[in-house]
This record gives structure tokens, C-alpha cells and sequence, in this order.
């Protein structure tokens, strides 16, 4: 039994490596690429090409007033913009989104209303049920939570000189990241994701992919790939790899920067990242094996491999935090020989890779860039918390191809209550799970094993801060705070 649980663990540490090894590579193109990406000029044209933008909303009363204001307010000509609200919702998000057409109508925008009568296909059967009845040649997405700059179009059109350009993908910024130590986290990972993970895979010409809002697609490379198909949940990682696939660029655009609400609640964050877990490793299923059949480089197919299935992370993260007690256990009762210890100390050279990452993406992107630095173990610790709901998700997009897509809640800064269903038994288990790696911790100090109190501590704080603030919601309802939208970087 001993041997079986150090040979798990031991795997568990191969898996973690492995991924935190791609860290390292991504350094490696940071500091090749970092000239490259300060000279890089602005392609904006003077070319107006008829572009419909597309709006996919669900239940969105908070917030597609904010959304539709923006749009109307984009520095285009009128009569080369299309305006599409696809209109899904079932509450009275439909009457708000009718008064608000009537009345850019009157102030001739070419702006329409569209019901398709069912969430067929969710947000994917949205899309492409649109997409048909599009008239522009380009199509800009925005989700309902985020607010457009009015250059967006100006901006990244001139990137379709290149007719190879299926789509380009703006970066996102945050409105709420103040709001608290879960939403400062979540903007770190998310800069991290997009200054460093898009960036530097798009300069290295590595498939990278639409984030399903905030982009300008070329509709003939939709039409080339299959269009919007709605058998994963995470359909704009799907069309990204099949038009890519089909030998169409996607390119990112790291200067022009869209404003975004983070999920300010446990609950919320823990449906879009296991929305995200289960669409990822679904869209593995369907298309890494074609990915890695093709002929692009090796790098390239490593980078597929990575951004595949990446999610598994978080079962290997979940394994560590129930086997670590008894592998110490072990070691204190000398159980087991020290060789194997020493061996498994390699591993934690695979640690210092990502949190670099976060540094650099914050040094880049803000000048106060310092204060945003101590939240990096916030990225780590709420990581580390949903390493259980990551895997049930994982799981359940692997082997149950029953689709149901769950909206993340918004609040868009009212301050009226809206609920979030909290009967999973997962709340409950993660604080479990705190708890357990809280004694764990405490026997780890008791032991003098110095070099796990900072993983522990952090297992800790995680799986609580996600259990026991879910917990809460249930019991008392969610109740959102104003957003606050002041920024840093200004």
C-alpha cells in the first residue's frame, strides 16, 4: 500500500512538472520575441468594410444597456455597421433589449432583434443561426460583460490586409479587479493568459485561440472551418482550432485592451472556470488527435498538446492535496527511504516558472504594476482551490457529452440580489478538504518539513476561501457591491 500511494504521488509530481516545464519555454519566447513585440506597428486602416457586430445574450438585464452603449458609440460609419442582438433570454432582459432597438433605431443604426424562439446549441447555435443572416463581411463579438472601445474596429480591421487572417483577438481588461483579493487573482491570471500565453504564441505562429468575446473574425473563415458547432462547451476554442487547422491565422492584438466584469463571487468563478475545464479538455477530445496528425512543426503540436489539456493540472493538484499528509507521514515515521525523497525534490524546480510569469505580464501591463505583484498567490491559492470542481469537470467533459451551459452570473454593478444555485456538495467538500490540508499544515510545522508549509498553506486558503465563501452565498443569498472601474494603468 505504501509503495502504491508513493508511486501515485510521485506521478501526480511528473504530471505538475511536465506543465510547469511549458513556463520555462514560454521565458524562453518572452525574452526572444521582447524586441519584436516593442516594434510592432499599429495596422489600423483606412478601410471601412461593412462589419456586423454580434451580440450573444442571455439573461443579461445588468448589463446589456452598458454593452449596447458601447457599441452604438464605436468611431465607425454608421452605414458600415450592422448591429445583431441574438437575443436567447428568458426574463425580462427581451423587453429591455426591444425598448433599447426601438430607440437606436430612430437614431439610424441598422440594429436587429433576434429571437430564435430556443437556446438550441446555446451560445454556439446562437452564433451561427446570426452568422446566416449577417450582412457584413467581418464580425466583431462581444459577450454582454464587456464594454467596447470605440477604436476596436479602426483598430484591428487593417489586420485583414494579410488575407491569410481568419480572425484577430483584442486583450481583455478588467472593470472590478479592486473589488477584491478573488478578483485581483483572477486579473493576474487572465494578464498572464493574454500578454504571455496569446502573445507569445502568436508571435511564435502557434495555434492560439478566439476567447469567445472581443475579437473581429473574417465570416469566410467561419464558413471554411464548419461554422459554430455546439458539441463542446467551449465553442470558440473549437472554431479557433479548426480554422487554424485549415490553414487561416489567428492574430493577437495585445494593445487594444476591452474591458471586462470578472466574476466577484466564489460561485460565479467556479461556473465559468468549470465551464472553461470541461469545454477545454471536450475540445481535446474532438481535435488534438487531428492537431497532432498535421503538419505543423513539433513545437507547434507541443504547444497544441499544452493548451489542450492543460485543465489535467488540476487533477494532479487535487492528488497532492489528500496524498501529501500520508507521504510525509512516511517520511517522519522513516517508513520509506530518503533517496525517494531526495528524488521528488527535483520537482520543485517546476514551481518558480508560472509566478515569474505573473510578475512579467504585470510588470508590462501596469505602471503600479508592484502593488499587484503580492496577489500572484492569490493566482496560486484560488488554483489550488478548485483543483476539486476542476476535476468533476473534467471528468464529466471526458466521458458525459450531454451539454449544458451554464451562464456565469453578472452584475454589471447593481446592487440588487441575484442567486446563484449552491446545492452542489462541492462547497461543502472543499472545505473538507481545507480543513484536512489546515492539520496537514499543522503537522508539517510541528515536523520542521519547512519546504511544504508554503504549499500547504496555500492548499489551505484555497479550497476554504472557495468552500466556505460558497457556503455563505447559499445560506444568505449573493448581494453584489458597486464595480469599481478606476484603473492603474493610467
Amino acid at each position: 500500500m505504501i509503495n502504491l500511494v508513493l508511486l501515485i504521488y510521485f506521478l501526480l509530481l511528473t504530471v505538475l512538472f511536465f506543465y510547469s516545464f511549458h513556463s520555462y519555454l514560454l521565458l524562453y519566447y518572452y525574452f526572444k520575441f521582447r524586441q519584436r513585440l516593442k516594434d510592432k506597428k499599429d495596422k489600423s486602416s483606412d478601410t471601412r468594410p461593412l462589419v456586423t457586430v454580434q451580440l450573444p445574450i442571455y439573461n443579461e438585464k445588468f448589463v446589456i444597456r452598458r454593452l449596447l452603449r458601447s457599441v452604438v458609440d464605436l468611431d465607425y460609419p454608421k452605414s458600415k455597421l450592422e448591429i445583431q442582438v441574438i437575443d436567447d433570454s428568458d426574463d425580462e432582459t427581451t423587453m429591455i433589449v426591444n425598448e433599447l432597438v426601438q430607440y437606436y433605431r430612430k437614431n439610424h443604426f441598422e440594429i436587429k432583434h433576434i429571437r430564435r424562439g430556443s437556446r438550441k446549441g446555446y451560445k454556439a447555435g446562437a452564433l451561427q443561426y446570426a452568422t446566416n443572416l449577417a450582412k457584413g463581411d467581418y464580425l466583431a463579438i462581444f459577450d454582454a460583460d464587456f464594454i467596447v472601445p470605440r477604436n476596436f474596429l479602426k483598430a484591428l480591421i487593417g489586420e485583414f490586409s494579410d488575407p491569410r487572417v481568419g480572425s484577430v483577438q483584442a486583450r481583455w481588461g478588467h472593470l472590478n479587479d479592486r473589488y477584491s483579493v478573488l478578483t485581483r487573482s483572477q486579473a493576474i491570471s487572465l494578464d498572464n493568459h493574454f500578454v504571455m500565453e496569446q502573445g507569445l504564441r502568436s508571435e511564435a505562429n502557434f495555434f492560439i485561440n478566439f476567447n469567445g468575446t472581443c475579437g473581429l473574425w473574417a465570416k469566410k473563415a467561419i464558413i471554411d472551418a464548419g461554422g459554430w458547432q455546439s458539441d463542446t462547451l467551449a465553442e470558440d476554442l473549437d472554431l479557433s482550432y479548426r480554422v487554424q487547422l485549415k490553414g487561416w491565422s489567428i492574430k493577437f492584438r495585445g494593445d487594444v485592451i476591452v474591458e471586462g466584469e470578472l466574476p466577484d463571487n466564489a460561485n460565479s468563478y467556479r461556473i465559468q472556470q468549470n465551464r472553461w475545464a470541461k469545454g477545454t479538455i471536450q475540445v481535446a477530445r474532438k481535435l488534438l488527435k487531428t492537431a497532432l496528425r498535421s503538419d505543423i512543426s513539433w513545437s507547434a503540436k507541443y504547444e497544441a498538446i499544452v493548451h489542450l489539456t492543460c485543465h489535467i493540472n488540476f487533477i494532479a493538484m487535487l492528488g497532492l492535496a489528500i496524498l501529501t499528509l500520508p507521504v510525509v507521514y512516511f517520511k517522519v515515521e522513516s517508513y520509506v527511504s530518503v533517496t525517494y525523497y531526495n528524488i521528488i525534490s527535483f520537482f520543485t524546480i517546476g514551481v518558480f516558472g508560472y509566478p515569474f510569469l505573473y510578475y512579467l505580464s504585470q510588470r508590462k501591463s501596469y505602471v503600479s504594476y508592484w502593488r499587484r505583484v503580492p496577489y500572484i498567490m492569490g493566482v496560486i491559492a484560488y488554483s489550488m482551490g478548485l483543483s476539486l470542481s476542476n476535476t468533476k469537470a473534467l471528468i464529466e467533459g471526458w466521458f458525459n457529452q450531454r451539454m449544458v451551459f451554464t451562464r456565469t452570473p453578472k452584475s454589471g454593478g447593481s446592487r440588487k440580489k441575484y442567486y446563484v444555485d449552491s446545492n452542489s456538495i462541492i462547497p461543502i467538500l472543499e472545505t473538507v478538504l481545507g480543513l484536512y490540508n489546515l492539520a496537514s499544515l499543522v503537522y508539517v510545522i510541528i515536523h520542521m518539513q519547512i519546504v511544504l508549509i508554503p504549499f500547504l498553506s496555500l492548499y489551505s486558503i484555497g479550497f476554504l476561501s472557495m468552500g466556505l465563501s460558497s457556503l455563505r452565498q447559499g445560506m444568505t443569498g449573493l448581494k453584489p457591491q458597486e464595480v469599481l472601474c478606476s484603473r492603474e494603468n493610467s
